[in-house]
């Protein structure tokens, strides 16, 4: 049986673990910006297959960008519910003698 000082460093490495996925998620959330992935309006800086291959590469780029930034967070939601149970654990484990 884990002892409770265990359980608890345990609980603190996930929850320090959740932040840094968090923060990275944050990060990955502005990578495109200021980088157009379509032409704007009557804005026609850039034509022909090049930059169709561009706008079709950009929108699928911030699609992949978009769903690591969901895992990241999905993945630090569950590190923290997990360690919510560590503590859990922690506050029912005798203590040590």
């Amino acid at each position: 049986m884990p002892i409770k000082h265990q359980l608890l460093r345990e609980a603190a490495e996930k929850e320090a673990l959740a932040d840094t996925f968090t923060r990275y998620a944050k990060t990955l959330a502005v990578v495109f910006d200021g980088i157009p992935a379509q032409q704007r309006g009557g804005e026609s800086y850039w034509k022909g297959p090049a930059a169709e291959r561009y706008q079709a590469h950009a929108v699928q780029l911030r699609s992949q960008i978009g769903n690591l930034e969901t895992g990241c967070l999905a993945t630090a939601e569950n590190l923290r519910r997990r360690a919510r149970q560590l503590r859990e654990e922690a506050a029912q484990a005798p203590d040590p003698m």
